[in-house]
């Protein structure tokens, strides 16, 4: 195991190394607020450590025994949409910098916050049930710069009326509280996620999200869609390799 970030060596123009090895979860972290996806200055909800809740059961299960459905992987999967990401310049094609395959997708931030939505659409053939989606699994890297473990959140939405994204939908509420210009789902910080120190230039890190240790979140019936959130430090980022993990049908 590698004990510390030194200098990477690219090893070609389109690939880069992975050492998501190091960047494991350690001791426990407090929550602390995050921010709601339309961008109002409103009082956060906090997000939760993600080592807490389910983890013993997704062991028990095995990750290599979860079916991968596959989001981004060269090209956008069918049913899935970019169109409602905010303030974002999208490259799905590119080749500068790459986790696998021929290309990833690169998103260059264009103002102080925004967001790279990924939403299904309703023209999908697929839906895809809560109650079978165990995570979110992504590749990031900020290429040829650094990227702080704080300058970024991950977002699952859902929805208890489409098995599709609608704007504004409304079908998702948590009994006792007041969602009206707060968030409704948690805004997951990167060291919520195990990355527990700044992610080194020219380098991929693996990310895995398990939906069932986002405590916060309100129970819904339908995975519609997730974003990303990206401040003012981060000047690009590269994600790859995007899919959701299931429980196989026969679960």
């Amino acid at each position: 195991m590698m004990g510390s970030c030194g200098k990477q060596t690219e090893l070609s123009p389109h690939t880069a190394p992975t050492i998501s090895s190091i960047f494991e979860t350690h001791s426990t972290i407090n929550p602390i607020p995050t921010y709601e996806p339309e961008f109002s200055n409103v009082n956060p909800l906090p997000t939760t450590n993600p080592t807490t809740i389910a983890q013993a059961t997704i062991t028990a299960l095995g990750e290599n025994k979860l079916m991968a459905v596959p989001i981004y992987n060269d090209t956008l999967s069918d049913g899935w949409s970019l169109k409602n990401s905010s303030q974002v310049v999208i490259d799905m094609r590119n080749q500068d910098f790459i986790h696998q395959g021929h290309f990833s997708l690169k998103a260059q931030p264009q103002t102080n916050l925004s967001i790279l939505y990924f939403t299904l659409d309703e023209t999908t053939k697929r839906y895809f049930s809560r109650s079978k989606v165990q995570a979110l699994q992504f590749y990031l890297s900020g290429g040829d710069n650094s990227l702080d473990r704080d300058s970024m959140t991950v977002t699952i939405v859902g929805s208890n009326a489409h098995p599709y994204w609608v704007k504004n939908d409304t079908s998702v509420r948590i009994d006792g509280r007041v969602t009206d210009n707060h968030p409704l789902f948690s805004e997951t910080r990167l060291y919520f996620l195990g990355i527990n120190k700044t992610i080194p230039p020219k380098t991929y890190v693996k990310i895995t999200v398990w939906l069932n240790d986002l405590i916060y979140d309100p129970a819904y019936t339908y995975v519609t869609g997730f974003y990303f959130k990206t401040e003012k430090t981060v000047l690009k980022f590269y994600i790859d390799d995007v899919k959701l993990l299931m429980q196989p049908t026969s679960l």
